[in-house]
């Protein structure tokens, strides 16, 4: 009740980051991985999903451990989902994209939400390395309809372990609670 289960210090470092973020729903997590597999399951996702192969095994395995299908998408220069190449992979089962920004250099997010829109996929991205990091002066988690982002001891920015959600919809809100 004081540093975890909406504990004072939990609840504060949850404000701390809306503010930080610009964002006004967060979820904290034990880590990162739980928090993307909640995702999944919040989104109600079923079939395959669009994603990296260059990135840590956690992401697949979150797939997997869903039920979902990955499909692996060629990365371009910066290491990150190449978007140019997403429709290529789009069949009657895609339901969504799942994708990292790696090294904290943001994905597409911008050709990815388009096509996200085109196709009524979901976006989820693995904001793991890009704590921080904003794309024409906004924040990195305010894209897609989820981000998740680690707070692992090896990330930009840690708190030693734990994991966190940032979303807009308030339905999301309701099935994580």
């Amino acid at each position: 009740g004081i540093l975890t289960n909406y504990g004072e210090k939990a609840e504060s470092f949850k404000n701390a980051l809306c503010e930080y973020m610009h964002h006004d729903k967060v979820d904290l997590f034990v880590n990162g991985h739980s928090a993307l597999m909640l995702a999944i399951k919040a989104l109600d996702l079923r079939g395959e999903v669009i994603t990296s192969p260059f990135t840590f095994v956690s992401t697949t395995n979150a797939i997997i451990q869903n039920g979902l299908t990955p499909v692996f998408g060629d990365i371009d220069d910066s290491y990150n989902l190449n978007a140019d190449m997403i429709e290529d992979l789009i069949t009657d089962k895609t339901c969504a994209i799942i994708t990292p920004h790696i090294f904290g250099i943001p994905c597409d997010v911008e050709k990815i939400e388009q096509i996200a829109k085109k196709y009524q996929l979901k976006v989820i991205y693995d904001g793991a390395q890009a704590f921080g990091t904003k794309v024409q002066g906004q924040a990195i988690g305010t894209f897609g309809d989820i981000s998740m982002f680690s707070f692992h001891a090896i990330k930009v920015f840690n708190s030693i372990e734990g994991g966190m959600l940032a979303y807009r919809k308030g339905e999301i809100q309701k099935k994580l609670e």
